[in-house]
């Protein structure tokens, strides 16, 4: 059965409790891109979570796992974040998330994933044993309308499983 509950749930990136996430032996990040860290499409990193990413780099491996086709876009938002980004990773497929474990050099019990979409971003970390950090879409209310109907789905999709996990749905 499909689970998507994610491992933590946060509002920004910002939020992620680093301290917790060593206590727990992770030494690298996944980041998904658009609307993670960035909002979509535009190049635009926000400052606080660039100084965040400044931070993070101190104590973890990073790179960035993105569905986005576009290869310049993407390695562009890397080299301004600092790190490999792998375009085109078509998540929740593991074949590029695979690439990217093995190019950090880390086994996944010892990496987070991190994105704002549980079909994509959540789903992929579960499949291989991530921990997972779902984090609010940066700008909802400039999306398409699928991924609008897509995020409506999901959140279907996460209060059933939070509904399961705490014991309320005797189903």
């Amino acid at each position: 059965m499909l689970r998507l509950r994610p491992t933590y749930a946060v509002e920004r990136v910002t939020d992620i409790n680093l301290e917790d996430l060593k206590a727990e032996n992770i030494k690298g990040l996944i980041f998904d891109l658009d609307n993670t860290l960035m909002h979509p499409q535009t190049s635009y990193l926000p400052d606080d979570i660039e100084q965040w990413l400044d931070t993070v780099k101190n104590d973890f491996k990073i790179t960035i796992l993105s569905n986005n086709p576009y290869t310049h876009y993407v390695k562009a938002a890397g080299k301004r974040v600092g790190c490999v980004a792998y375009e085109k990773a078509g998540k929740p497929r593991r074949k590029a998330a695979l690439k990217a474990l093995k190019d950090l050099d880390l086994l996944p019990n010892q990496v987070a994933i991190i994105g704002d979409r549980p079909l994509t971003d959540i789903w992929v970390g579960q499949r291989l044993g991530m921990t997972t950090i779902l984090v609010d879409p940066l700008l909802k209310h400039k999306e398409i309308w699928i991924i609008k109907y897509l995020r409506k789905l999901e959140k279907i999709f996460i209060t059933k499983a939070l509904r399961t996990f705490s014991g309320q749905d005797e189903k």
